[in-house]
């Protein structure tokens, strides 16, 4: 059996790379009785398309007769020609061996909503959804916030993003906030702070203001958007999602 993989580096130890259409590589899987035979990794030929990345990646995993993927998310345009082809989508995050080994458990759940990725986003409200103007709402998105408060949707959001005093995640389809208190360990040799963000809270798209440099490397190759913009509170930014920037920009706070 041939899986393949939309990873952020040509190697099995790389991340999933959240993005379909984009990823960098695709790693092609070869797996005989739940062990791993072969590693290969291609470059995805999506990533360098101006329009329609979706549909070329699905394309080129199609030429490959692979029949199963795993990966983030999946737009329209890509998830209607893997249908045509009888592939199978699977989501996972993370670190590749191990979505390969709950692969092997049957323990990943098959994509079934189509969304788009984090460029090119569409509207999934309905006309009674208080956000129905805001043309950038899209289902399966989790967003992630550093906090200075547990204040529901009128927490403000914290200028230093790692050492915020609370975490919220915000579930664009359901219009859900959960606010936890920031227990990152800093001094953990084995996990960065943003792999521990992706494993309790498994974000797709990341929100700061103030952001170190290797953060941003790390939120990057982990394939998750990082957007900012001059908004103080949950709610302001959900508000006015359509106004949001990517972050780019290294403030100097290396202590990520």
């Amino acid at each position: 059996m041939k899986i393949a993989i939309s990873s952020n580096e040509n190697t099995i130890k790389s991340q999933i790379d959240q993005r379909f259409g984009r990823c960098k590589y695709f790693l092609i899987i070869e797996i005989e009785n739940n062990e791993i035979k072969n590693v290969n990794a291609i470059e995805n030929e999506g990533a360098i398309q101006g329009h329609g990345a979706g549909i070329k990646a699905a394309q080129q995993i199609g030429n490959l007769e692979i029949k199963e993927i795993i990966t983030g998310n999946l737009g329209p345009n890509a998830t209607a020609v893997l249908n045509q082809l009888n592939i199978k989508a699977y989501h996972a995050s993370g670190d590749i061996e191990k979505a390969i080994e709950k692969f092997n458990n049957n323990a990943l759940e098959e994509i079934s909503e189509i969304v788009e990725a984090h460029s090119g986003i569409t509207n999934t409200s309905d006309n009674n959804n208080e956000n129905n103007n805001n043309e950038s709402i899209v289902k399966n998105e989790k967003v992630f916030f550093p906090l200075l408060n547990d204040k529901d949707m009128d927490s403000e959001i914290s200028q230093h993003f790692g050492h915020a005093p609370f975490f919220g995640s915000y579930d664009l389809e359901k219009k859900e906030l959960k606010i936890i208190e920031n227990d990152l360990n800093h001094t953990d040799p084995d996990k960065s702070p943003i792999d521990q963000i992706q494993e309790v809270v498994n974000p797709t798209i990341i929100f700061a203001k103030g952001i170190g440099g290797r953060a941003i490397e790390l939120i990057a190759e982990k394939g998750i958007a990082l957007k900012t913009e001059n908004f103080n509170t949950v709610k302001e930014v959900i508000e006015n999602w359509d106004k949001l920037e990517d972050q780019t920009q290294n403030c100097g706070q290396e202590q990520q």
